[in-house]
């Protein structure tokens, strides 16, 4: 039996991001019926705003299933002995990424769930959305 984990500390999500098919449709769909603002655009992703939370819209890779969860990131409060307090609880690490605003370990998760925990020096900033505050919130109720 693994040892309790309690000691890595989960703060609450950071992120999710979703495979989709048609990236531009699902773009539409949070902005324009749900009132999302796009706060980050790459070559294969969206990044929406809602609230102090960010959702990705990822394109799915050719083949790939685009009906789903490609990862969920979970904001962690310390990074330090993160990976050893990973390991002793007998979570396989599947790779690791340092930026200059966060610090993230990739875990293998129940049933080919890929799971992110990251770590930011400023708990309370995501850089997709660098001022959050009561305005975003205010949108959503």
């Amino acid at each position: 039996m693994a040892p309790p984990v309690s000691d890595i500390e989960i703060l609450g999500f950071d992120h999710v991001d979703l495979r989709v098919r048609n990236r531009a449709k699902a773009r539409r769909f949070f902005v324009e019926q749900l009132g999302l603002d796009v706060v980050g655009e790459g070559d294969d992703h969206t990044f929406l705003l809602f609230g102090d939370q960010v959702l990705g819209l990822r394109d799915a890779a050719k083949g790939a299933r685009a009906d789903g969860v490609d990862h969920l990131a979970l904001r962690v409060g310390s990074w330090t002995g993160l990976r050893n307090r990973v390991r002793r609880a007998r979570i396989e690490v599947t790779g690791e990424k340092e930026r200059d605003d966060s610090r993230s370990l990739y875990l293998k998760g129940p049933e080919g769930l890929k799971v992110e925990l990251v770590w930011r020096p400023d708990p309370h900033r995501h850089p997709a959305h660098p001022t959050p505050g009561p305005a975003a919130r205010d949108r959503i109720r």
